[in-house]
């Protein structure tokens, strides 16, 4: 069993896990996917496997672990479209099951952490790669306390495959096991040299395979070649907030905290490279909003490996329980906004406008798609419906939106969908009623995120009538 001895089971567990079991299924029953969701889904569905891995992801920034499921579940098992949400939720359950049963935590922690916002809705309800960073996250703080180097070994190596981040939270953790077995020499390795031997293994070949699969070409698009845009101070504060609790100095004085904490219970590279590093690289390298919950998932198992082993009742233990309670109670609120907003509004209107394009037969005409976002309208056909697009899938190409996000008048196109992604107002609106298109339909979504809209998700569809 992974579950520690003195962390016996109980009835109040269990119905925890339950209730989060039917708190995510019910705002996955009512969520519409948007354009990042459906981005893996056409992937998975379209491209051969070996060139999914070895091409395709070089231009997801995705080392393709959640791109590799889905192709099973399509290739193999012909699952639908809906099924991508209820199983990325299966394995966020899964985690919060490793969370609830086996952390270290005190159980009303296990319980808020289990009910916050990236736990709960972000990294659950919302299908992507991150689903499956608390599941071997945990996993690996589980064997790391346990000392068992093969197991850890392949918690990590999956971990490595889930995203960047993930990677980058991996590399962290077999950093502290290294100092443990070779520079403080306190785990005990006599006896289990093989098993570490490949242990060590394992681990260099996770970390050699995401640099060969995520390592981008030259012909990237500019999503993967953005760097150092956010090496800003406030950006930086921006990013305490957003991932902690606001406004940033609590969540400032919060994190330094905690860093303490995990300093003085001997696991300071631990914390401070799987935390820190993943801070550093949402500011100084890649930053977007849903991203940030990497750090949260960051600290909760970086604190799960830290936490002491005997359960007395210590101050500093004690102390970091009331400071993980208050920062965790806030975020289950955010989490109760995002599933209020789930169930009451579309978070994305790709469902609404293939229902309509459906209706009308416009996906037998010719349609234009207006750039990347329409992905998440494609997804709803079994091949791609805009003449721009020679792929369902977006490419990633540097060239792509040069294609796809330029309308020439001198080409005829029955239906233009364009997507709004920055409130109500369409900068593009008057270029395309001037060459003789004009609006028939709207499709409204809002992309939720903690405590209000991030991007706005909503399709106008347009129809040539001169």
């Amino acid at each position: 069993m992974l579950m520690p001895l003195k962390n016996k089971l109980t009835w109040l567990d269990l119905g925890v896990f339950s209730g989060y079991v039917v708190a995510v299924s019910v705002a996955v029953a009512h969520h519409e996917p948007w354009a990042d969701e459906a981005q893996a889904w056409l992937v998975a569905r379209d491209v051969p496997f070996w060139k999914m891995i070895f091409r395709q992801m070089r231009y997801e920034d995705s080392p393709g672990l959640w791109h590799a499921l889905l192709w099973v579940a399509q290739h193999g098992f012909h699952a639908p479209y809906s099924a991508m949400n209820w199983i990325g939720a299966a394995l966020a359950a899964a985690g919060a099951g490793v969370l609830i049963f086996c952390a270290p935590f005190p159980r009303p922690v296990r319980y808020l952490m289990s009910f916050s916002y990236y736990v709960s809705y972000h990294y659950a309800v919302i299908a992507r790669p991150y689903v499956m960073l608390l599941l071997f996250g945990g996993l690996a703080a589980i064997f790391y306390r346990r000392r068992s180097p093969i197991s850890f070994a392949i918690a990590i190596a999956l971990l490595c495959g889930t995203s960047v981040h993930g990677a980058i939270l991996a590399a962290a953790i077999s950093l502290g096991a290294g100092w443990h077995v070779v520079v403080k020499r306190d785990w005990e390795v006599g006896p289990l040299r093989t098993h570490y031997l490949t242990a060590v293994a394992i681990v260099i070949m996770a970390g050699i395979m995401v640099v060969v699969i995520v390592f981008p070409p030259a012909d990237a698009g500019a999503e993967v070649a953005r760097l150092f845009e956010s090496a800003h101070l406030d950006r930086f504060l921006q990013l305490l907030g957003d991932t902690i609790t606001e406004p940033w100095p609590i969540g400032g004085c919060l994190l330094l905290a905690l860093a303490v904490f995990a300093v003085r219970s001997g696991e300071s590279i631990v914390f401070l490279a799987g935390v820190g590093g993943l801070y550093a690289f949402e500011w100084l390298i890649f930053s977007l909003f849903q991203h940030w919950g990497a750090i949260v998932i960051a600290l909760i198992v970086c604190l799960w490996i830290a936490w002491p082993r005997e359960r007395k009742g210590s101050f500093e233990p004690t102390m970091a329980a009331l400071l993980l309670s208050g920062l965790f109670a806030i975020q289950t609120v955010w989490a109760v906004s995002a599933w209020r907003h789930d169930f009451t509004t579309p978070y994305s209107g790709s469902k609404d406008a293939a229902i309509y394009l459906k209706q009308v037969g416009a996906d037998h005409a010719r349609i234009f798609g207006f750039c990347y976002p329409v992905v998440a309208v494609q997804a709803y056909f079994d091949r791609s419906i805009f003449a721009d697009w020679p792929t369902a899938y977006s490419r990633g190409t540097k060239n792509e939106d040069s294609v796809i996000c330029s309308m020439d008048c001198k080409t005829h196109y029955d239906y233009v969908v364009m997507p709004l992604l920055h409130g109500d107002d369409d900068p593009n609106a008057e270029a395309v009623e001037a060459c003789g298109y004009v609006p028939v339909h709207i499709s409204p979504g809002r992309a939720f995120f903690k405590q209000g809209v991030q991007i706005t998700e909503t399709f106008v569809i347009y129809r040539h009538i001169f």
